[in-house]
């Protein structure tokens, strides 16, 4: 499976401003283009602090059916009368969603949402490889992972996102609270994940960058 992952950060790093994080740091030409790379995936991934923020459906600008849609949440605090739910069981059939969680939803919690919404949990499996292994079963040849930070950082130790494509914004925000492009415990250097540069484009004074992730293995 290919594993392609798609973001915009500013220039210290950050992918959005915790006084509004439904502020778009990017331009629309920014916005066109993840629409544009959407068109790549037949399964789109987020974490649940992600989709409360933008919780439309994620499809792209050339598909006429919106690839499955999967959350990876811990709290099931995603809200049922959320327009990702209502877009996808309007549509026929029902657009799949996946809620993938480190243990089983409560009955009074599916109960809430759509039938043809999928729960799924990872109990003491990585979740990682178990949303590769499920999403593999069900035919997804191209995953796209939009973030956020949290969700990066489980993809990255795990070495499974293949490229990244990065739009560099000309924003400074600087706060210690604002999300970042990857948050965790981190990378030694030495065991950081390198990239590589297949395309780099200027749009105005945006950056649009193709990389190709390398993944350093212990000595």
């Amino acid at each position: 499976m290919r594993i392609i992952a798609c973001l915009a950060a500013t220039l210290d790093g950050r992918i959005g401003s915790a006084t509004n994080l439904k502020d778009r740091i990017g331009t629309p030409a920014d916005l066109e283009h993840l629409l544009t790379v959407r068109n790549q995936a037949d399964a789109i991934l987020c974490g649940g602090e992600t989709f409360r923020q933008h919780a439309a459906l994620r499809k792209g600008n050339q598909q006429e059916r919106p690839p499955i849609q999967c959350i990876l949440t811990q709290r099931f605090a995603l809200p049922p009368e959320a327009k990702l739910f209502q877009q996808a069981q309007a549509s026929d059939p029902p657009v799949p969603v996946l809620i993938v969680s480190p243990q089983p939803a409560p009955p009074e919690i599916q109960s809430q949402y759509p039938n043809h919404v999928e729960w799924l949990d990872t109990g003491a499996s990585h979740p990682v490889p178990f949303i590769l292994k499920t999403l593999a079963d069900k035919g997804v040849q191209t995953l796209m992972v939009e973030g956020g930070g949290h969700i990066m950082n489980l993809f990255l130790q795990a070495q499974a996102i293949h490229e990244l494509y990065l739009t560099v914004c000309p924003l400074l925000l600087g706060g210690q609270s604002d999300p970042g492009l990857v948050t965790g415990l981190g990378f030694p250097v030495a065991l950081a994940p390198r990239t590589e540069v297949v395309q780099a484009d200027w749009r105005g004074q945006e950056l649009y960058l193709h990389l190709k992730l390398q993944y350093p293995q212990p000595s």
